[in-house]
């Protein structure tokens, strides 16, 4: 587990500097779009955490649970000593890669994008993610495939039209969100600027370029799955 938690920890590493370096390339190209700025700070700061945190904590999540007032704080570091008092918040130990390990068979995610040479899924699927799956388009809200979803990444583009939905999907991933409040809904589009006054952008979870880092859809998975994970304790 020692050797297994050094080379996630290396992998980490590289994959935020990989984040680093796209997100900047990506900012230029974009005429300095915010959202790969954010994408490189983010980076730079797992980056300046992965030298700056010492090795025997730097993976391990600490959980200070209320239980009086059932709130949850969560910091990432080093947990010297673990102490539990009935007037004090609870303190549970925990690694983010044993919670990630737990939640990837646990985490449904679904694509719903109708371009078929869109690789995300597969990658997912490599990484671990054996429950993340694509479909073309939805006929109604109450299929098996969204029902069942943790997570939901909508194209806006060339779906929702089984639904004759006016601004495609956009308006789906708008309904989803509505109807299905406790899921974590993302939209992404090759089009920067597709109706950018619509409820969508503001109401679902996060917004993604179609073009983004495999990466930075990952991370999302991740971080939603650790945050269900904690949700649930």
């Amino acid at each position: 587990m020692r050797i297994l938690g050094l080379l996630t920890s290396r992998l980490s590493l590289l994959i935020a500097i990989v984040g680093f370096i796209g997100g900047l390339i990506w900012h230029f190209q974009t005429n300095f779009n915010i959202e790969p700025l954010i994408l490189a700070i983010i980076s730079i700061l797992e980056i300046l955490g992965f030298f700056l945190i010492p090795e025997s904590g730097n993976d391990n999540i600490e959980i200070l649970k209320d239980k009086n007032e059932q709130n949850v704080n969560v910091t990432v570091g080093d947990i010297n000593s673990v102490q539990s008092k009935s007037d004090k918040p609870d303190r549970i130990k925990i690694n983010r890669s044993e919670i990630i390990d737990i939640m990837q068979s646990k985490t449904t995610v679904l694509f719903i994008d109708d371009d078929t040479n869109f690789n995300v899924v597969k990658i997912l699927k490599d990484s671990g993610w054996k429950k993340s799956k694509t479909v073309p388009d939805i006929k109604t809200l109450d299929v098996p495939a969204v029902r069942d979803a943790d997570i939901l990444f909508v194209d806006i583009n060339g779906v929702g039209k089984l639904l004759k939905l006016e601004f495609e999907g956009l308006d789906l991933a708008l309904m989803l969100k509505q109807k299905y409040s406790e899921k974590k809904v993302i939209i992404y589009s090759a089009n920067r600027n597709s109706n950018s006054f619509h409820q969508a952008w503001d109401i679902c979870d996060f917004k993604l370029e179609k073009n983004a880092l495999p990466y930075q859809f990952q991370n999302l998975v991740e971080e939603y799955s650790i945050e269900k994970y904690i949700s649930k304790l």
